[in-house]
């Protein structure tokens, strides 16, 4: 069974086809891009993932659970939206108990199941601080430790780095991979930087609401013969366009 899995996926803006016969899938226990430039559709994708679009055309699968079965497909996942989304006048803790109880968690139950990673993603001594006195580094990684709340086996991330500055970014970027190492969970990881793609990686290359390209990195680099992920993605956008 997939983490997630998508077939056949195609959606309109009124008249508009921006998804088209959008298909992959991501493998239970691995870290997975979709990479695309900015307008190629991955927001849209993300938008049907967790519901803020109704499914048109085509089947999601998460876990197993058709997305159309709600409450089932969507119980075990984390999500991180591009936008920010804390609540900037309460302190870090009171942004994880409101999220907690929205889960059904109590204030104990909430910070226990968050417990082994407050001092992983380097927030153990920022509980009690007011969410708008963090960086943005820092309000990030709170938005990641509150969407591992109830210990999700899928995470998705929409473009979760945009606006940081390097080392926020691959800070970031390891403590999610080494989660991926280290425990059960499979992650989504949208992005349109191409440096942010490792070889280990899963990932799909998307342009025009098309897939281009879905394989492991280093299987792809090596089926097109190219030696970087911006030479690869230079060589199918030109191949999709003819």
């Amino acid at each position: 069974m997939s983490a997630l899995e998508l077939k056949n996926i195609n959606f309109k803006y009124d008249d508009k086809l921006v998804l088209k016969d959008v298909t992959f899938s991501i493998p239970n226990n691995t870290f997975f891009v979709l990479l695309g430039l900015n307008g190629a559709g991955k927001s849209t994708i993300f938008s049907l993932l967790t519901r803020l679009l109704n499914l048109q055309d085509g089947t999601i699968f998460i876990n197993g659970y058709n997305i159309k079965e709600y409450q089932k497909a969507l119980d075990n996942i984390g999500i991180v939206f591009q936008e920010p989304t804390l609540d900037l006048d309460l302190t870090v803790r009171q942004n994880l108990y409101y999220y907690g109880s929205l889960k059904g968690l109590s204030f104990k139950e909430t910070i226990a199941s968050v417990e082994d990673e407050l001092k992983n993603i380097g927030l153990e001594s920022k509980l009690d601080v007011v969410t708008k006195q963090l960086n943005g580094g820092h309000r990030r990684r709170v938005e990641i430790l509150r969407a591992l709340i109830n210990k999700p086996k899928l995470l998705l991330l929409d473009e979760a780095t945009v606006g940081l500055d390097v080392k926020s970014r691959f800070d970031i970027l390891k403590y999610i991979r080494n989660l991926v190492e280290t425990t059960e969970l499979s992650v989504l990881w949208i992005t349109h930087l191409f440096d942010e793609v490792e070889s280990s990686d899963g990932l799909a290359m998307i342009q025009n609401g098309s897939i281009i390209e879905s394989l492991n990195v280093k299987d792809m680099l090596a089926k097109y013969e190219k030696a970087s992920i911006d030479e690869l993605f230079k060589h199918l956008s030109v191949k999709d366009s003819k």
